[in-house]
């Protein structure tokens, strides 16, 4: 808060320095009227940087070390502090010497190339199958950047029930705060990896390998009993969209099923090009995430969304074609609020309340009202043409896609479910 307009300048900056610091995060600065108003002559001085980290704990990095020599099958768990943290390579360099597989958040998402042998995939209630699986058989978990949400761990009575745990993360105060650790490292994670990478001995670990490839296997057949080449599927429409984009175009979601399906089958190759809010039920985030994407980068953008999450913050449109911003806007259309009715089917004997949206809304006409291009999808025979018509676009463009309103997001961990109970199948 800014009592004195002298004292502005200095505050400011001192938001800046907290907000790059640590965690980075947001910092709010209350001005009242009074104090913006008023004249001061400006002075530049540098700019602010981030506050420096307590160095890495020597002692914690060889205890880890020595956990890891102890370990038959280590998993790498990653969160989006390895993004943050620009610590991919790190990571990659740790697996490849201790022989462990990766596994990542949704917000790890993209920190690890898809189609890098070591990684699984997504971990946690919507993840794959592997990669939770692989996590829940693991006697060793490096958790690093990651913070062992609900949503990731399912019921923590039952969580990593055979592992020890080693947490690493900048921010300290998410060590044990959900589920207990045997050891934490606190500090910066590029540091901290490097030193944990310099310390460990090289080691192969043939079983727990040949058991991570039976269950990709199992993984590859659940995927391969939903496909069907005929069809219009979440999965089809997601891979149709890969064809057409490149591996640094940044791809956003809003919330909901859509966005579960990106994190499943959109096959991410860089990082930062996954744009998620990750939680909180953020329905309408997308289109300005979006908009801010394709204005920064200067590349065409993605953006996932829902019939629900789009009329959050539709009215967007309108800086879209005023900025002639290189924008596909792709709406999975199901004419219900997806997520929320798939729990009313799976566990709640299909009483639906509120979840059926009866709209009469006609996307296509509406993006043209606003000045956009707007396109619709009704099969599967459409989908390779439309696209390429969305794509060859210079401006933004709505594609309006007719989604079965009865498709889940699978795998599923029931809500205070564990492991155990995976939901591969309806």
């Amino acid at each position: 808060f800014v009592k004195d307009y002298t004292e502005l300048a200095d505050t400011i900056r001192k938001a800046f320095r907290i907000a790059k610091s640590g965690r980075p995060g947001p910092v709010l600065v209350d001005i009242p009227k009074d104090v913006q108003v008023q004249m001061q002559e400006y002075e530049p001085v540098p700019v602010v940087e981030k506050e420096a980290q307590r160095p890495v704990k020597l002692r914690k990095i060889q205890a880890a070390a020595d956990m890891i020599a102890e370990a038959v099958s280590p998993y790498i768990y990653i969160g989006g502090g390895v993004i943050t943290a620009d610590a991919s390579e790190e990571v990659l360099a740790l697996a490849e010497k201790i022989d462990a597989p990766i596994g990542s958040t949704l917000m790890g998402l993209s920190a690890i190339d898809n189609d890098n042998e070591r990684f699984l995939g997504m971990v946690g209630m919507h993840g794959h199958y592997p990669a939770s699986v692989g996590q829940d058989e693991a006697d060793l978990i490096i958790a690093i950047g990651a913070r062992f949400s609900d949503r990731a761990t399912g019921d923590v009575s039952k969580y990593a029930k055979g592992a020890r745990i080693i947490h690493m993360d900048i921010d300290r105060a998410e060590i044990d705060k959900n589920i207990s650790s045997d050891l934490g490292i606190g500090g910066d994670l590029k540091e901290a990896l490097t030193a944990l990478i310099e310390a460990v001995k090289p080691a192969r670990h043939p079983a727990w390998n040949a058991r991570l490839d039976a269950l990709r296997a199992i993984g590859e057949e659940q995927l391969e009993a939903t496909l069907d080449p005929k069809e219009l599927t979440p999965h089809s429409l997601i891979w149709e969209v890969a064809r057409h984009t490149e591996a640094d175009t940044p791809v956003v979601t809003d919330v909901g099923q859509h966005q579960m399906w990106t994190a499943q089958y959109y096959p991410f190759h860089k990082r930062r090009t996954f744009i998620t809010s990750g939680g909180l039920g953020t329905m309408g985030f997308g289109m300005g995430a979006a908009i801010g994407a394709a204005q920064a980068t200067g590349k065409k953008t993605v953006l996932f969304t829902g019939d629900g999450s789009f009329g959050m913050n539709l009215n967007e449109l309108a800086t879209a074609v005023s900025q002639n911003t290189p924008l596909v806007i792709v709406i999975m259309n199901n004419n219900v609020l997806g997520m929320v009715r798939q729990w009313q089917n799976l566990f709640f004997d299909k009483h639906y309340s509120q979840t059926t949206l009866n709209r009469q809304t006609d996307f296509v006409k509406l993006a043209e009202a606003f000045g956009a291009r707007g396109l619709r999808i009704m099969n599967r025979q459409e989908l390779g043409p439309v696209m390429a018509e969305a794509f060859a676009h210079t401006g933004p463009v709505v594609v309006d896609v007719a989604i079965d309103p009865d498709a889940f997001v699978l795998p599923m961990l029931p809500p205070g479910g564990s492991f155990d109970d995976i939901i591969t199948e309806v």
